[in-house]
């Protein structure tokens, strides 16, 4: 269970995000676990804030991200989870996400994919920096960075399956791995995400 002091810290995170995140999460449990456990962390997450009613919550709606943080971490702790199961939660979302699976639609290359990413993340979060510094098909390196998102070391494994699963919708048949290789909650300037594939 999480304590007040936490929840307090959680409280401060500035920015929003998009209504389409709590639906894809709470997706991702019902499928993994059941549909009694994805109602039980909604009910959990309305007791820390009564505003949180996910049946109203719209798709394409902006919402405060501290509540992406905090649904993230009630099914961590509900379910004991790792950061293994974050990475794997993150991984499978691509394929929950409606926005994702549209704008994927038109991106037929996973060059053209990679080079369209800062848009993807723009449409799903209202801050961070997001940048490509580096797509090499010859090194078959993709780099993401992104700064001024200092929010909370939950995202961090998330994030990681998160492009660890695009890069599989878009890239397939390659052996692809995906890795934090900065951030700033280890002392970096920001979020620095590799992809690499043979």
């Amino acid at each position: 269970m999480l304590d007040r002091e936490e929840i307090s810290k959680i409280k401060k995170i500035e920015g929003e995000v998009r209504g389409v995140v709590f639906k894809t999460d709470l997706k991702y449990v019902e499928k993994n676990k059941s549909k009694e456990e994805a109602e039980n962390v909604k009910k959990e997450v309305q007791k820390i804030d009564p505003d949180f009613n996910h049946d109203k919550i719209q798709s394409m709606g902006w919402y405060p991200l501290w509540w992406r943080v905090l649904i993230l971490l009630v099914i961590k702790d509900r379910f004991n989870w790792k950061d293994s199961d974050l990475y794997e939660m993150g991984r499978m979302a691509p394929t929950n996400s409606f926005i994702v699976k549209t704008l994927l639609t038109y991106f037929v290359s996973f060059k053209k994919t990679c080079y369209e990413a800062p848009n993807f993340w723009v449409k799903h979060y209202s801050r961070g920096n997001f940048e490509l510094t580096e797509y090499s098909e010859i090194k078959k390196t993709v780099i993401y960075r992104i700064s001024d998102f200092k929010v909370h070391p939950v995202l961090c494994p998330y994030l990681t399956g998160y492009f660890q699963g695009i890069a599989e919708l878009t890239n397939k048949g390659s052996n692809i791995g995906t890795e934090e290789e900065a951030c700033p909650f280890r002392e970096g300037e920001y979020h620095e995400f590799v992809i690499r594939w043979k």
